[in-house]
């Protein structure tokens, strides 16, 4: 084990005991389907997330899917879900599993990812109608939950013996698409492609799409609904290679994003660039994602062979230092779908606690005194603020191999956050101002895999917020490089533990004999 980190007991006992599941000498089968999980703006107000509080949607622009890609060996089988949201928290992917492994109790694993969504429905519950004021519509969040199992149902239920192509790209092109605003300036512009198609038809079945990029070029005034940039990248890649296609994003932390003049592209339609917030340019980035994407595959593309697959997992319980995520889980903005433990058990107690403490809270993550009064009038004469006292949250990481025989051809690692790519791609660095400047970097993940296919997914079964290196966690002056003010991060983050649980955990599955 390694130091520092902990893992809970039964995670540990599975993964010594044998917790992965090896399947060998059957044919390879897959399955697909996708459903639409769009809200009803007319229902009702829908809470729109990923920026401001009280951006409502004022209409439809194009359909938010659910899209399930199920992959078999023998009796043993693998879904992996992709939804437009902007996340989901790890209860509710456990009543996902609960309700496909009611109907369908030898699926081995249901791995659950958001595609994290800035112009679809607020999920997690941040950004409501005002300040500690939850956004979350709980029918629509069971709907959810239940469209993305009926969708995984489907899926394995259409699986038919098939063939897997890989290919992978990580073109000049694909890094110029992404903008990073914070140091080290570390990207992850890899794109790893999995496609199936039927071994008795040779029509396609599906094209798994991994690439980071968070999904907000419609930014934050736009208020019609839409999947963003993976509407026209999905839609791209089904129009030219068939079947369906599911986009599972990666390491998108440290605000890796197609939004900034660091990414420029060329409306050929105006022979202008095109500007962030308009539909022009989320078209332009999901076509030329999916441009890339069918290029690889048609042009790269590797015929693989799989026999077997191994599938590991350990829960993890990650400390929660933040305290406005405690402020939050406190007074019912995360609902019932953010739970805390302590010890390993869960641990419901809350304090009272008087209101001069949300203006510290405030002021200690960067707003200002009038920011602060502000806030505190919009809560009405509140005289005291419920805040959740228990230690830890609980969260989870899968690692997946696809073999041949004993050479690994493919791997899958589920993040449940968004990582920061240095923890990836490594790349750590100390600056002047850091809060732990002699800190152990973490175990970088991409030397431990072992393929050339290595498949990162972000925001799965999970969203814990943005996964910092410890040793560039920046939550007090004097700030990293000098700089006269704070750096974004940290307010999005559970805290500085949660890059080492992560990783180590990781590791411990991706290096286990």
């Amino acid at each position: 084990m390694i130091s520092g980190y902990r893992f809970r007991q039964a995670a540990i006992f599975l993964c010594l005991a044998g917790s992965f599941i090896s399947v060998q000498g059957f044919a390879l089968r897959a399955g697909a389907a996708k459903t639409s999980i769009t809200p009803d703006v007319h229902a009702g107000k829908v809470y729109m997330a990923g920026f401001d509080s009280d951006r409502v949607a004022t209409g439809i622009h194009d359909n938010l899917y659910a899209r399930c890609l199920a992959i078999g060996t023998g009796q043993k089988t693998l879904v992996v879900c992709a939804a437009d949201l902007i996340g989901l928290f790890h209860p509710d992917v456990l009543k996902v599993r609960s309700k496909v492994e009611s109907q369908l109790p030898a699926v081995t694993r249901v791995i659950v990812t958001s595609t994290h969504d800035h112009e679809g429905p607020d999920t997690l519950g941040l950004w409501g109608p005002g300040p500690l004021k939850s956004g979350v519509n709980p029918q629509y969040l069971n709907w959810v939950v239940d469209r993305i199992a009926a969708t995984a149902i489907r899926a394995v239920n259409s699986m038919q013996e098939a063939s897997m192509t890989l290919a992978r790209d990580h073109s000049p092109l694909l890094n110029l698409l992404q903008d990073d605003s914070r140091p080290p300036y570390v990207k992850d512009p890899y794109l790893f492609l999995m496609r199936f198609t039927s071994a008795a038809t040779g029509k396609p079945i599906a094209t798994l799409i991994n690439w980071s990029d968070h999904p907000e070029v419609l930014a934050s005034k736009n208020t019609l609904i839409t999947a963003d940039y993976p509407h026209w990248l999905c839609r791209y890649v089904e129009e030219h290679e068939g079947g369906t296609a599911v986009f599972v994003n990666g390491s998108v932390g440290g605000l890796l994003s197609a939004l900034g003049n660091q990414v420029s592209l060329l409306d050929p339609e105006t022979g202008q660039v095109a500007t962030d917030g308009t539909w022009e340019k989320a078209r332009l980035v999901g076509n030329t994602v999916g441009e890339v994407a069918v290029r690889a595959l048609r042009r790269e593309g590797h015929r693989a062979s799989v026999d077997r697959m191994v599938i590991r997992h350990a829960e993890i319980d990650i400390p929660l230092s933040n305290k406005l995520f405690r402020l939050d889980e406190g007074m019912g903005v995360l609902g019932q779908s953010r739970p805390v433990y302590t010890n390993g058990k869960l641990d419901p107690a809350i304090a009272e606690k008087p209101l001069s403490f949300l203006t510290q809270l405030i002021e200690s993550y960067g707003g200002g005194a009038a920011e602060a009064a502000g806030i505190e009038k919009q809560l009405g004469g509140l005289k005291t603020v419920k805040y959740a006292t228990g230690r830890d949250i609980r969260s989870e990481v899968d690692y997946i191999q696809f073999l041949d025989g004993r050479q690994v051809v493919a791997e899958i690692a589920t993040i449940p956050g968004e990582i920061y790519p240095e923890l990836v791609n490594g790349g750590i660095t100390r600056y002047p101002g850091a809060d732990f400047p002699d800190a152990r970097f973490e175990p970088i993940l991409r030397p431990h895999l072992k393929s050339q296919y290595q498949f990162i997914f972000g925001l799965a079964n999970d969203e814990i917020g943005y996964i910092i290196p410890r040793a560039e966690w920046d939550n007090r002056p004097p700030w990293l490089k000098n700089r006269s003010h704070r750096w974004y991060g940290e307010i999005n983050s559970v805290g500085p533990d949660a890059a080492g649980m992560v990783t180590g955990a990781l590791v411990k599955l991706i290096d286990e004999k």
